[in-house]
């Protein structure tokens, strides 16, 4: 073998080298963007499931009664302080046997906590102060938060703790441990907001 072939042999390996490392680091790429792609579906699906799971109840406890005079006076409406489950209640009858009722008006989902998680038992680990949903393939922990205020338009962004209103803003926070945001920063937060109004 003379000196050329030795040179073109060397740099058929260095560009099969260089092709190599290109094909890895793409690859790696690509398995990042499915995964945080899966992470904000899965995150979108979370919260959008527990918003409209939320809208399809009564707008307020004393509307759900029927109370004729709630229906026009908003200063009947639940407190803002207490906006929240009532006393035996509990987020789909939770704890399991405790005879609670599941929840019947949108401000009941304020203060609501769920993992969901998969069936591997790493993830089974309990999280305090939160339900535990285990949900089949599903590929990591998600932690679903939830608030319900009242809001006061024009300003649907802040919180209107001054009295009650026709309008109650309920946001979802879903983060994971696995997710990461645009930034490289782990854990991301998709924070997803909804407003129900009532009409009478």
């Amino acid at each position: 073998m003379n000196l050329g072939q030795m040179m073109m042999a060397i740099g058929a390996i260095v560009m099969l080298g260089v092709l190599i490392l290109n094909t890895n680091s793409t690859i790696y790429q690509t398995n990042d963007i499915m995964y945080t792609s899966e992470f904000g579906v899965t995150a979108i699906s979370l919260s959008t499931s527990l918003v409209e799971e939320a809208m399809g109840k009564m707008f307020d406890k004393v509307v759900a009664d029927s109370n004729a005079a709630a229906l026009i006076d908003s200063t009947l409406l639940t407190l803002p302080g207490s906006l929240g489950p009532e006393a035996g209640e509990g987020y789909r009858g939770y704890p399991p046997l405790s005879g609670n009722r599941d929840f019947d008006d949108v401000d009941d989902f304020n203060n609501l906590k769920i993992c969901y998680h998969s069936e591997v038992p790493a993830d089974a680990d309990a999280t305090p102060g939160y339900i535990q949903v285990t949900v089949p393939g599903i590929r990591a922990k998600y932690y679903v938060t939830c608030t319900v205020t009242y809001v006061n338009p024009p300003n649907l962004d802040a919180a209107y703790a001054v009295r009650q209103t026709w309008h109650k803003k309920i946001t979802v926070f879903v983060t994971s441990p696995s997710a990461t945001g645009i930034t490289g920063v782990k854990p991301d937060t998709l924070a997803y907001p909804a407003i129900m109004s009532y009409w009478n």
